[in-house]
């Protein structure tokens, strides 16, 4: 219930205030309403009356886009540790119980977009249906994602992405699409939830131009179009002069790829794609794609042109209409997708896992498995694993100890489902977050993979004081990491470079940075880099010591010599 809701409002009527008083009775206290210029005597009374709001007013009718962007910059000022904020339409189209529904679903699923999706069946206003039925096609094609409802105003957005939309240049009922295009581009997913389709006296309260206001949103669907339309003119006005004057394919093609890339990048960066991203992550890649089209163009008007009586210059314009399509795909989903300091999408890599990390699990399976027996570990041993959802260790780690206890602690609620229905009755969940567990030393081993990684060095310290938190004195923690060696840092820039790498938010750790993490609580045992996964991972076990011994004694690492310290790069 501390969840903000932001309701943008133009010329409001009694529905608003019903909402309101319904979200309060519910136990909703943060709630936000833009008035977004209205003019109406009744609107402004009906807006002046709500009561426990925080009232914004613009001073004119700026837009929805704007009304939201105001909304929004107020919850990040007034409260900065919200997970996000909940956006619903003041005209009485979202119930309370749905609103509050989508509220929830974010809470649960934290970093994502929630939508709240109609799903128009019954009554539906005609106009409200066909737009939607066209915004979601253009969508699937433009963002790639298929959703039910596009245009909603029912959504839950995390506060990740909230600081971005500010940004957006759009203001009008755009802004929701431009919404969904910046959570693409981010790598944050999008999660529907059905909801009731509800419209009072057909719609008539609806501010929505179906002629203006649907121009306006088909036109943000079509940028990528009219770039590509703009660069394929200035692209063949040159190859049609160069080839009039020197007859060489060759020396045209890369004449007017060459001055039409130079308007096509800034406005697929800019206009289409709201990339962000800096110019050394995205132009290698874009200019990677220009090289291969361009060769693929040349060698196709070369084919061509040898078998068919054509023009040149209309053979080359069919064969870049036919690219078209390719060319938009490789930029939507490789070049300007993926953005710093974004969010790994848990939920979708639990769904989707690389076939190659099928094979690195095992190894790195039968090296925890070794460390651990190394470590002392017993058979039956009571084990904790802390960012295990969907855990790839829990099957080998039975097989081998048969622990008594095995408690898997995560956030992602989707994977502890999955996990819940191919394990057995002995393992507990617990959806909580590594950075606030309880003080409870428990377990005899505490452990994580792919964990630490991912957060700042001041929370990577609290992660790894956490595993210490729930290991009895003298139980085993083990912590894993990625390392930045010479391997680790070419395999990574190679997977970015082509799209595939799939943890943003992951920063490799110096080995001293985690050991000296460890030593504020624990003795060294063992160190050691796992070479063979190439995205080299290290590896640190330690022995819990008591509260009451003293920090200043000097680590034990009685394995240390026979495993090798992990290399200081």
């Amino acid at each position: 219930m501390h969840t903000p809701i932001l309701i943008p409002a133009y010329e409001a009527d009694p529905a608003l205030a019903e909402t309101v008083k319904a979200l309060r009775e519910m136990g909703f206290t943060r709630i936000v309403v833009v008035d977004d210029g209205s003019r109406r005597p009744e609107s402004l009374a009906i807006l002046n009356q709500l009561d426990g709001v925080h009232l914004l007013k613009h001073a004119v009718n700026l837009g929805k886009g704007a009304a939201l962007k105001t909304g929004l910059n107020h919850i990040l000022l007034t409260w900065p540790e919200a997970a996000g904020a909940v956006t619903a339409d003041a005209d009485g189209q979202h119930s309370p119980e749905d609103i509050a529904a989508v509220a929830a679903k974010m809470a649960g699923n934290p970093g994502h977009l929630i939508l709240g999706s109609r799903q128009f069946q019954g009554e539906i206003p005609w106009r409200s249906k066909l737009g939607n039925r066209i915004s979601a096609t253009m969508v699937k094609f433009l963002v790639g994602t298929r959703l039910t409802d596009t245009q909603t105003g029912l959504r839950g957005i995390p506060a990740l992405l909230a600081g971005h939309l500010l940004k957006l240049p759009s203001n009008g009922y755009e802004f929701e699409l431009d919404m969904l295009l910046a959570a693409k581009h981010r790598r944050i997913p999008a999660v529907e939830l059905p909801i009731r389709t509800i419209y009072l006296n057909a719609n008539a309260s609806s501010h929505f131009d179906p002629l203006w206001d649907s121009m306006r949103i088909y036109l943000v669907l079509l940028r990528f179009t009219l770039a590509s339309v703009f660069t394929a003119i200035i692209d063949n006005a040159v190859f049609a002069v160069s080839y009039g004057e020197s007859h060489n394919i060759l020396l045209s093609q890369l004449l007017g790829r060459s001055v039409a890339v130079l308007f096509n990048y800034a406005a697929a960066r800019k206009a289409v794609f709201l990339s962000r991203s800096p110019h050394t992550e995205t132009l290698p890649k874009y200019l990677l794609l220009v090289v291969a089209n361009a060769a693929i163009s040349y060698l196709l008007i070369l084919l061509i042109h040898d078998r068919f009586p054509a023009g040149v210059v209309a053979i080359k314009l069919g064969v870049e209409a036919a690219l078209f399509l390719a060319s938009f795909l490789i930029q939507r989903d490789l070049i300007f997708s993926r953005k710093q300091g974004e969010a790994t999408d848990w939920t979708g890599y639990y769904d989707s896992v690389p076939p190659t990390a099928r094979l690195t699990r095992r190894y790195s399976a039968g090296a925890l498995v070794r460390m651990m027996r190394t470590a002392g570990v017993q058979p039956g041993a009571h084990m904790v694993e802390i960012g295990g959802a969907n855990s790839c260790f829990y099957d080998r780690l039975k097989e081998e100890f048969r622990p008594s206890r095995y408690e898997v602690i995560d956030t992602n609620r989707h994977g502890l489902d999955l996990l819940a229905r191919r394990a057995s009755a002995e393992v507990e969940l617990r959806q909580e977050d590594v950075l606030d567990l309880p003080v409870d030393p428990h377990a005899d081993v505490v452990f994580s993979a792919g964990l630490v990684e991912h957060f700042d060095q001041a929370r990577t310290r609290r992660a790894i004081q956490a595993h210490f938190d729930q290991v009895k004195s003298g139980g085993t923690v083990l912590v894993t990491f990625p390392t930045p060696t010479l391997l680790y840092r070419f395999t990574r820039k190679l997977l970015e470079m082509f799209g595939l790498w799939k943890f943003p938010d992951e920063r490799p750790l110096s080995p001293e940075e985690v050991r000296a993490a460890v030593e504020e609580r624990g003795e060294v045992l063992e160190e050691r880099v796992l070479w063979p996964l190439i995205l080299t991972q290290g590896v640190v076990v330690a022995r819990s010591r008591s509260v009451e011994a003293s920090t200043d004694d000097p680590p034990a690492r009685t394995f240390a010599a026979r495993a090798g310290a992990l290399p200081r790069t």
